[in-house]
Parts: structure tokens; C-alpha cells; sequence
């Protein structure tokens, strides 16, 4: 595909940080088009606020006034003429569609998972279920699998034609393979550590402390072991390292995506307990890196990691520390996995998402 495409003014909309899986999605994807379209391409977003302390600290029902108020001005935004507006991530954005609709004959929605209806987290989730049946007025929704297609399918009357499954991409530049070694100095990691690595959140549906006593356990076996968490730290997660005494095993770090690339680098095996994603960004990111992966075998997951990992129960403890500590004692297995994961995620790549989404907004275009 040229860059001779010039299909009028397209506007995305975002409302998530990059460093969230949803607007990491959203700015990578905007970056990848621009490069194919010639048309007037906008990115619309509100993200700043979403890690500010002060906006955390306000009451929840202030807050929440303050974020739907946000997301409005957002919409509000949508100024001028244009051909075709991107909602890049459903969730709180489900309740703005219908103004948007209003303003656009064209609308493309991105559903990246329906955790709430399956994975509830708060109040705030009764709110998304109540409005989501607006994605149905999108001329056509993306979702980045075909677990998510089925899942919303299930909740949401929708016609199957107008839901096109297009997958993450994975930045190969970034992510990719380096000298171990090297990788922990750059960090600062101690050298003679075994790293077991976990990135998300602690959402009920990450299944953290599956991964924690699955942990405790591998010590038994591999006592000199290390686990690092990227991500939040929840009062609810740190009351449980302490009473499994991990407290000098566990650390959390917040790096910048470089670090995070390198991160992957240093560590020795990713183990993913979750048991409910849309995708999983951070699965193609630590196959790209050749990291082994040992996961949980369902929803979207064995979609993403395909043969290029290990697939298990998440919540079967021993079944996890047998696997985890046979990758982390046996090179050959653990340089197998590292070459199948690597093969693995280059079938993920930006470039596809955008030419893939860009394929959809032609679609759209055409018919109206």
C-alpha cells in the first residue's frame, strides 16, 4: 500500500496513556497509518490526567463526574468536516458513541475485550455493561482476536460481518533479542539471579496471587530466584508477599519502555497466570524478546502465544512451578521455547494492524 491513499480527514480518539496496553495500541497505531495515509490524519487525546496523583486522590464520585465530563470535551473535540472517526477503545468511550455517531456517518470502534462482563472490576464496570450496546452503531467494530469476536458476540447484538479481528502488532525494533548479560547491567540487576518476570496489573483477572504462590513454591526448587513485577502495587497484593515472606523476593519496577525492552532481556522466563485477556500485548512483547513464556490456557491468551510458549491451567499451582522451574533448570528446553516464541511473534507486527485497519476504513468509506 502507497502513500499515494488519501481518503479525507480521519480522526482517532484515545482516552488511555501509552504506557497502558489500550493506548499503546491506540498511539502505535497512529503512527503505523500515517506512514500509509496521505489523508489529514488526527489523533484526539486524553490520557495525562490518568496518572496524575492529584486527579487519584479525588473522591470517586468526583472523579468519575471529572472523567466522563473529560470524555465528552473529547468528543466535543470533533470539529470540521471529516470522512471517518476511530473510537480506539470502547470501555467509558461506549458512552459518547451515540454524540459521535451523530457527528459522523462513519464510526469505527476497537472492543479490545468485554472484561466487564466477564471480569468485573468495580461500579464503574456496571456502567460500561449498561452502555456498551452503543459499539453497536459503529459502521464496524475491531477487535484484536477472535476470543473477543466470540465474547462479543455473546453480549452484545451485533452483525458477525461487521466485526473484523485484527491483531496487535509488536514493535521488533524494540522488542527483540540481546546478551542477557548485558541487559542486567544496564539495569542494574544482580547478575547471578534467576528473573522471573510478570507484567500487568493486579485486576482480579491478572491472577496475581496465583503467580505469587506459584512463586513461593518455586523456591523450594530454585531458591535464589527473583521475581519482578511491572505494574501497579495494590494494598491487597503487598499484605500478601508479606504473609508468604517474599517481601525479599519480589520487586516492582516502572520502566520506561527501553528499560521495559531490556527488561524482557534480562529475565529468564514470563509467567502469565491470567485468565482473561482481550489479547495480551506483553505476550507478543516477551516472544519478540525471546523470552519462554509459561501462561494460562485461556481466553485469548493460547490465541496470542499459539506454540511458542507453554499452556496451563491458570490457577493449577503445581502445575505452573513444575513448568516454571523445568524452563529455568533446563537450557535446551528454555533455548527451544526462547526460538519458538521469537518465531512465534513475527506473525505480529504494526505495520499489519495499520494496512489491516486502514483495509477497514476503505470498507467504510466505499459504502456510504
Amino acid at each position: 500500500m502507497s502513500k499515494s491513499n488519501n481518503i479525507g480527514r480521519i480522526v482517532l480518539i484515545n482516552n488511555n496513556p501509552p504506557h497502558s496496553g489500550t493506548g499503546n495500541y491506540a498511539y502505535l497505531l497512529y503512527r503505523y497509518l500515517v506512514k500509509l495515509i496521505k489523508s489529514r490524519l488526527e489523533f484526539i487525546s486524553w490520557d495525562r490526567e490518568l496518572f496524575d496523583s492529584t486527579f487519584y486522590h479525588l473522591v470517586s464520585d468526583v472523579r468519575w463526574f471529572y472523567y466522563m465530563t473529560k470524555l465528552r470535551l473529547l468528543a466535543k473535540g470533533l470539529k470540521g468536516s471529516f470522512s471517518l472517526v476511530h473510537v480506539t477503545n470502547a470501555g467509558y468511550f461506549a458512552s459518547i458513541i451515540p454524540y459521535v455517531k451523530r457527528k459522523s456517518n462513519t464510526l469505527v470502534v476497537t472492543v479490545h475485550d468485554l472484561i466487564s462482563f466477564i471480569a468485573p472490576r468495580s461500579i464503574g464496570d456496571a456502567f460500561i455493561r449498561k452502555v456498551f450496546i452503543n459499539v453497536s452503531q459503529a459502521n464496524r467494530i475491531i477487535v484484536p482476536s477472535e476470543n473477543t469476536k466470540k465474547d462479543l458476540l455473546r453480549f452484545i447484538n451485533v452483525n458477525p460481518k461487521e466485526v473484523k479481528v485484527i491483531y496487535y502488532g509488536v514493535d521488533h525494533k524494540l522488542f527483540r533479542p540481546r546478551d542477557k548479560l548485558e541487559a542486567k547491567r544496564k539495569l542494574k540487576l544482580p547478575l547471578n539471579r534467576l528473573i522471573v518476570l510478570n507484567v500487568g496489573t493486579e485486576e482480579p483477572r491478572k491472577n496475581i496471587p496465583t503467580l505469587l504462590k506459584v512463586f513461593k513454591k518455586l523456591l523450594n526448587d530454585v531458591p535464589d530466584a527473583l521475581l519482578i513485577r511491572v505494574g501497579e502495587r495494590t494494598q491487597r497484593i503487598e499484605r500478601m508477599i508479606i504473609e508468604l515472606g517474599l517481601s525479599s523476593k519480589v520487586i516492582y519496577l516502572r520502566p520506561t519502555n527501553e528499560d521495559l525492552a531490556y527488561l524482557y532481556n534480562a529475565s529468564d522466563i514470563f509467567a502469565f497466570p491470567s485468565y482473561y485477556e482481550g489479547m495480551g500485548l506483553p505476550l507478543l512483547e516477551a516472544m519478540a524478546s525471546g523470552l519462554p513464556i509459561v501462561a494460562g490456557n485461556r481466553s485469548a491468551v493460547p490465541e496470542a502465544v499459539g506454540n511458542g510458549g507453554i499452556l496451563i491451567d491458570p490457577f493449577d499451582v503445581d502445575g505452573f512451578a513444575y513448568w516454571m522451574r523445568e524452563v529455568l533448570t533446563d537450557e535446551e528446553l528454555k533455548a527451544r521455547l526462547s526460538e519458538a516464541g521469537y518465531k512465534r511473534s513475527l506473525n505480529f507486527s504494526w505495520e499489519k494492524c495499520a494496512k489491516e485497519t486502514l483495509e477497514v476504513y476503505k470498507e467504510v468509506l466505499n459504502e456510504v
